[in-house]
């Protein structure tokens, strides 16, 4: 089968199928990469993103289909004929090895030795800072400095494509904040081709480019984080990235769409009959409020069954009928208390009412 790549593209899946036994756990994906962009493939466990990832990398073959990386088929190549550097989930770094010596062992596999391969482990160290640790054992290291190593290990060897497996799920919370700045920085600076497979849409929207949802080995949708946030193409997208509310409705003959016991308005457009609608708690404000002077499209009017302060954020539980909302607002001074048994009107615009038809995912 001939295969070709676009002009802008550097990776191309093609027609990919993958079944383990009876189990067709990658039906058919096709997508494409540019050249210099970093990639997130999003979603939750078993849907095939790190399978996607295996055989991209080629610790897994597909079932058919090609891979082609800037113009070559590289579907039955070996791994070490790919050109591909991966950074593992938990790191693979060697604990007999000092950091220099592991950062080198790609380019030894590649025949490189000597001064040259010590001279672009140090060009590699310095890239990701830790030039110092240099003769330090890999257990003599954090879990950050750990992962710093491993990145640098993949780049040294120059490689066409940069594969990422959930690298920083091993890291704390305030780590994991400095590593995406750190990652999405040196694969800006270095404009490697990067893809990235992570379960965390925190993750997925603030490093990547273009973020892949899966579900159930398809694609939901392919697009930017602002496109995938904003715009979610199936109700499952819009459930899995971000928080949201989620309503039943229905949308007459007459195109009405009415959801939580009243009429509303949305600038989706969907057939008639039941519907699934859904809002994103910070979408939604409590009107009448000190300084808020937000116009609203749709209101509806609750009651608070329950309130948690987060900071910077309150969470409000808000009754509507059958229906708990909930919403989350700025934490302000000059904001009047809200409490536990209040009633309050919900607002929020028809730009962000999200309908999808038949009632669920």
């Amino acid at each position: 089968m001939p295969v070709s790549s676009a002009p802008e593209e550097h990776l191309r899946l093609q027609n990919i199928g993958v079944s383990f036994g009876n189990v067709n756990v990658i039906p058919s994906l096709d997508l494409s990469v540019r050249k210099g962009e970093m990639v997130a493939f999003l979603g939750p466990s078993g849907c095939g993103k790190t399978t996607t990832l295996r055989i991209i990398a080629g610790l897994n073959t597909p079932s058919r289909g090609h891979i082609v990386v800037g113009g070559r088929d590289i579907t039955r190549l070996p791994i070490h004929d790919r050109d591909i550097g991966m950074v593992f989930q938990s790191y693979a770094l060697f604990p007999h090895m000092n950091v220099s010596r592991n950062v080198q062992f790609g380019l030894q596999m590649r025949n490189v030795s000597g001064r040259e391969a010590e001279e672009r482990a140090g060009r590699a160290l310095e890239m990701v800072q830790l030039s110092h640790l240099a003769h330090r054992k890999p257990k003599e290291l954090s879990g950050g400095q750990q992962q710093r190593v491993a990145l640098a290990r993949a780049l040294v060897i120059q490689p066409s494509i940069l594969l990422l497996d959930e690298p920083l799920s091993n890291l704390d919370a305030k780590l994991r904040d400095e590593m995406r700045v750190q990652i999405r920085a040196l694969q800006q600076e270095s404009g490697i081709t990067a893809v990235f497979v992570t379960h965390d849409q925190v993750e997925a929207l603030s490093m990547c480019d273009r973020v892949v949802v899966m579900r159930n080995g398809h694609v939901e949708q392919f697009g930017t984080p602002t496109e995938v946030y904003e715009r979610p193409a199936t109700a499952f997208v819009a459930n899995f990235v971000g928080r949201t509310n989620k309503l039943k409705g229905k949308i007459g003959s007459d195109g009405v769409l009415s959801a939580a016991g009243q009429q509303l308005h949305s600038a989706t457009t969907v057939a008639p009959g039941a519907v699934e609608v859904l809002v994103r708690p910070h979408r939604i404000h409590l009107q009448g409020q000190a300084g808020d002077t937000r116009e609203a499209d749709n209101k509806v009017k609750g009651t608070v069954s329950g309130l948690t302060f987060v900071g910077d954020l309150v969470q409000y539980g808000v009754r509507v009928g059958d229906d708990e909302i909930v919403v989350e607002e700025a934490t302000r001074r000059e904001r009047r208390p809200v409490g536990v048994g209040d009633s309050v009107v919900l607002g929020w615009s028809a730009e962000d009412t999200l309908v999808y038809p038949g009632g669920g995912q």
